[in-house]
């Protein structure tokens, strides 16, 4: 008999922002506030196998 299953699929990817700031820090906390660039994400996703996850829901 077979079982359900909830899984998860990871990727990686990322967003390039341009971001005039004081330091790295604040640059990163600017970056963090602005829109994510989907398209550029779709490009540059990547298999993260180790952090794939099932977990049974039924059976």
């Amino acid at each position: 008999m077979n079982k359900k299953f909830d899984v998860q699929i990871y990727y990686s990817g990322f967003s390039t922002h341009i971001i005039e700031a004081e330091n790295e820090e604040e640059a990163i906390l600017k970056a963090r506030s602005r829109k994510i660039k989907l398209d550029e994400i779709s490009s540059n996703l990547e298999s993260w196998k180790e952090a794939d996850d099932a977990e049974i829901i039924d059976g």
